[in-house]
C-alpha cells in the first residue's frame, strides 16, 4: 500500500555538513592497465556494470543511440578478453547488479513501462522481463537501481504520478523480492518536490537507500539528498546533505559496514563515510559531476567526470591519504568503477565505444 517514508531526524544534515574538508589529492593514483574495448560502434547509449568477487565485471548497455535499441551483455575476466553477447531485452539501462552466485540482473525502460531482466549464468539464459510499472509518461524519464542476492533482488526507481504532463510530481516506488517479497508499492509522497535519482546498497540484511529531492523543481530550485534504510518493511529516513544549492547524482555503497556515499553539489564532487560513527564529508578538488564510488578492502575509489579536463577522473583513498589521476584521453565520460582485490575498474564511454581499464 502507499506510504510515506517515517522521517527520522536522528542524524542531522548539520552533523554531516559541519564537517566538510577540502580534500586535494597528492600524488597519482596507482597505475593503469591499457584499456580494453568492450563495445565499439557506439552512438550513445546507457549502461552498467557490477564486479564479482574473482574480478569478473558483468554489464548490460544499449549503445545504438536509439532508447528502444538492441541491450547487449558483457563480461569480462581480469585475464580474458570481454565476451559481447546480444541479449534479448531492448530499451535504455537504468542499472545492473551481480547477485553474487548466478545471475545479473538489469533494469531498463521499454517506452512508458520500467522492466527487470537477468542472465542466468551457469546456462546463459535470460529470463522473461518482469514489468515493474508501465505508468511511465514518456516525458521525464525513469531513474532507477537494483540491488541483487543469492536470486533475489529490490528495485526502486522515481516515476511521475497525478496530472501535470513535464511538471508532475515525481515520487519513489520499490518492487522486490529480497527481505520478503513485495509487489510495487509507493515509498515517497510530496507536494512540493520531487525525489529522483534514487542509488542502493545492501549489506547484512538491510538495504540502504539515497535520493535527491529536489525542491520547486519547475524553477527548477534548490535540491538535498535523503538517506534511507530498511530491512524490508518500512523505511526509516533522514536527511543527508543540505548544504550547497544543488546536490544530486548520489551513489552509494557499502563496505565492512561502512557507508559511503559520492555525490555533487554545486559542481563539486563530494564523498562522504561513517566509518567514525556519523558521517564525515570532504570535497574533491576537481570540479565535476556523474561521480560513482567502490571500495575493495581499506581502498576507497570515486571515479567522475571532470570538466576541465573533458575526461574520467579517479580519486583513490588509501591509509587516509587521497591520490588522483585521469583514466583516459578527453571526451570520456565514466559509468561505473568498481573494485576487486584493492584494484580499480573503471568502465567509461570515450570516441563511441565502451571501455574497462584496470588498476595493475
Amino acid at each position: 500500500m502507499s506510504r510515506r517514508l517515517s522521517w527520522i531526524a536522528a542524524l542531522s544534515a548539520v552533523l554531516l555538513c559541519a564537517s566538510i574538508v577540502n580534500i586535494a589529492p597528492a600524488g597519482a593514483v596507482g597505475p593503469f592497465g591499457p584499456a580494453e574495448t568492450v563495445i565499439g560502434g557506439c552512438t550513445d547509449g546507457t549502461g552498467d556494470a557490477g564486479i564479482a568477487v574473482n574480478g569478473t565485471t558483468r554489464g548490460f548497455f544499449n549503445c545504438t543511440g536509439v532508447s528502444s535499441g538492441a541491450i547487449r551483455f558483457f563480461r569480462d575476466t581480469p585475464s580474458s578478453a570481454p565476451a559481447i553477447e546480444l541479449s534479448p531485452y531492448t530499451g535504455a539501462v537504468q542499472a545492473v547488479a551481480w547477485d553474487g552466485q548466478n545471475a545479473t540482473y538489469v533494469v531498463f525502460a521499454q517506452g512508458g513501462a520500467l522492466r527487470i531482466g537477468k542472465r542466468v549464468e551457469s546456462t546463459g539464459a535470460y529470463a522473461p522481463a518482469t514489468t515493474l510499472t508501465t505508468t511511465g509518461s514518456g516525458v521525464v524519464l525513469f531513474s532507477a537501481d537494483v540491488v541483487a542476492v543469492n536470486g533475489q533482488w529490490w528495485a526502486v526507481w522515481s516515476e511521475q504520478v497525478g496530472p501535470g504532463g513535464e511538471f508532475a510530481e515525481i515520487d519513489l516506488f520499490q518492487r522486490h523480492t529480497l527481505l520478503g517479497v513485495q509487489g510495487r508499492t509507493r515509498i515517497t509522497s510530496t507536494t512540493d518536490s520531487d525525489d529522483i535519482e534514487p542509488t542502493l546498497a545492501y549489506s547484512g540484511g538491510r538495504v540502504t537507500m539515497v535520493w535527491t529531492r529536489a525542491f520547486a523543481p519547475a524553477v527548477p530550485g534548490p535540491s538535498d539528498l535523503r538517506i534511507a534504510t530498511s530491512t524490508g518493511g518500512p523505511w526509516l529516513s533522514r536527511p543527508f546533505a543540505t548544504l550547497g544549492n544543488l546536490n544530486s547524482d548520489p551513489d552509494v555503497t557499502i563496505s565492512a559496514g561502512v557507508t559511503w556515499v559520492s555525490w555533487t553539489r554545486d559542481s563539486a564532487i563530494f564523498v562522504a563515510d561513517n566509518s567514525g560513527g556519523t558521517f564525515v564529508s570532504g570535497r574533491l578538488t576537481t570540479a565535476g559531476s556523474g561521480s560513482t564510488v567502490a571500495v575493495s578492502g581499506s581502498l576507497v575509489f570515486v571515479a567522475w567526470y571532470a570538466f576541465n579536463a573533458d575526461r574520467v577522473v579517479l580519486a583513490e583513498r588509501a591509509g587516509g591519504v587521497w591520490t588522483s589521476g585521469q583514466v583516459d584521453s578527453p571526451s570520456s565520460r565514466p559509468l561505473r568503477v568498481v573494485a576487486q582485490g584493492t584494484k580499480a575498474r573503471v568502465v567509461y564511454v570515450r570516441n563511441q565505444a565502451i571501455l574497462i581499464r584496470t588498476q595493475t
